[in-house]
């Protein structure tokens, strides 16, 4: 008897959701749904990248309680074979959204994964996801960035289409984020770093 697909339809306040499906098997598979806010990029990005997206997911009680159900059912033997992704020819989703800058890290703690796994046939740009939380704030809304995610129509049905995947180290790593305080403001951050990094 085949194991029944559990679905999170995570909505996003600009506009759109965020789809997750596991099946306690290889990962979380991930897909967009209608994302409306794209994000400028200064310098555009060259070669095979996607355009990226960002927002605001509502709540991230459901995505904590999803992924903490992955983690703590998820089989030995994965059911579908995983390709890992690949970044051609552009920055990854950290330096493009900045994240790895000393005010961002101040004041907001990150999980980028990038790229992700894919399943199924796949001749998109790499898929990357990242979740930002306040720091200093227990907020249940939550930041993201992704980029090269597929496109999950309403009618479609999950299970048929290719995906991009959260593998299972990556969805243990997630849960103990989610899990986590989102931390104080690292207002220390900035005089700790050296002369030299400072001029750079």
């Amino acid at each position: 008897m085949p194991t029944p697909t559990h679905v999170l339809l995570a909505p996003v306040r600009e506009g759109g959701a965020l789809v997750f499906t596991h099946a306690h098997d290889s990962g979380i598979s991930v897909w967009m749904r209608g994302l409306t806010r794209s994000v400028d990029e200064s310098p555009r990005p060259r070669g095979v990248a996607a355009p990226l997206y960002g927002g605001t997911l509502h709540d991230l009680e459901p995505l904590r309680d999803f992924v903490t159900d992955f983690v703590e059912h998820a089989v030995d033997d994965p059911a579908v074979r995983l390709s890992p992704g690949r970044i051609r020819d552009t920055r990854p989703i950290v330096t493009r959204t900045s994240s790895d800058s000393v005010s961002s890290r101040m004041h907001f703690s990150h999980r980028a994964m990038s790229p992700l796994d894919t399943a199924g046939p796949w001749d998109g740009a790499a898929a990357e996801l990242l979740l930002a939380r306040v720091r200093g704030q227990q907020f249940r809304h939550m930041g993201f960035f992704a980029t090269g995610l597929p496109e999950l129509p309403a009618d479609a049905a999950p299970d048929a289409m290719p995906a991009a995947v959260i593998n299972r180290e990556r969805a243990e790593y997630l849960a103990e984020y989610l899990q986590a305080p989102a931390g104080q403001v690292l207002h220390n951050l900035r005089r700790d770093r050296s002369p030299e990094a400072r001029r750079g």
